[in-house]
């Protein structure tokens, strides 16, 4: 309906600019009275006309403003929801999670530090970082079950490794062969 408004003005303002300069120009304008008493009452329906579309057109742009502010409500109340939802189930016991960092010695000992690291329950991720020249990586572990593994890194390089894990200990360790073996263990508390 916009487009009827900017139509129906154009007119309007096409017409009148016309009157003006032709009634300017001639002594004699409007020719007769029933010229002068149409041209009032085409001028009226467009003024009718422009008043009716532009509150037309105001009538639907409040229309859709509420639609889009009924829609921004229900996504903020989704979200509300989803928030609301999470933070249940964290207190049931799907915690957010922790992030740990965990190094490796520059010398190339077969050592993590630290060797001990605690978190909460949920998706626990550890970032290592590996600075010596000898290939390392990172797994985890409960009762022997292997739960995540790392790339092998070396020269300063990152890798991590995730998992869910739920209240308990657990062990992380290098795989290389031999690694392990020789120290490079560590002991991960999750609550």
């Amino acid at each position: 309906m916009g487009e009827a408004f900017y139509l129906v003005g154009t007119v309007l303002t096409l017409i009148a600019v016309a009157v003006s300069f032709l009634g300017l120009r001639n002594k004699d304008f409007p020719p007769s009275r029933g010229a002068l008493l149409g041209g009032i009452a085409l001028f009226g329906l467009l003024v009718v006309a422009t008043a009716t579309t532009g509150v037309i057109n105001a009538e639907e742009e409040q229309e859709a403003r509420e639609n889009e502010q009924a829609a921004e409500a229900a996504e903020e109340a989704t979200l509300e929801d989803e928030a609301g939802q999470a933070e249940e189930a964290g207190e049931a016991g799907g915690g957010a999670g922790t992030s740990l960092e965990l190094t490796a010695p520059e010398d190339g000992s077969f050592v993590f530090d630290p060797d001990t690291l605690q978190g909460q329950a949920g998706e626990v991720t550890i970032a290592f970082i590996n600075p010596a020249a000898i290939e390392h990586d990172l797994h985890i572990e409960s009762d022997g079950e292997e739960l995540a593994s790392s790339d092998l890194v070396a020269d300063g390089d990152s890798t991590e490794a995730s998992a869910e894990l739920e209240p308990g200990e657990y062990v992380y360790y290098c795989a290389v062969a031999g690694h392990r073996e020789a120290g490079m263990e560590g002991t991960l508390s999750v609550e």
